[in-house]
């Protein structure tokens, strides 16, 4: 995440970036979070924080969590974090 901070501070400063969590479709059945949408927001949120931490602006960064409505072809796969550089 220290290169993706740097990456977006050099080339991407003046654009938005959504940091975008997913999880697998397994239900959740003993978790602090209860729910997938609920674990892939958390992820989304600590990603976010992150950057913004490596000094990426607040306002700049938002998070956002999909759950396991955008899975990919393995469990492992769909355990994720993407980030979205945004056409502003």
């Amino acid at each position: 995440l220290d290169k993706v901070a740097s990456e977006i501070k050099n080339k991407y400063g003046r654009r938005g970036i959504r940091v975008e969590g997913h999880t697998d479709t397994d239900p959740i059945r003993k978790s602090q979070w209860g729910t997938n949408e609920r674990l892939s927001q958390a992820r989304a949120e600590a990603v976010r924080t992150y950057l913004v931490n490596k000094g990426i602006a607040s306002r700049q960064i938002s998070a956002v969590g999909f759950g396991s409505s955008q899975p990919k072809g393995t469990k492992a796969a769909s355990r994720r974090v993407e980030i979205v550089i945004l056409q502003n």
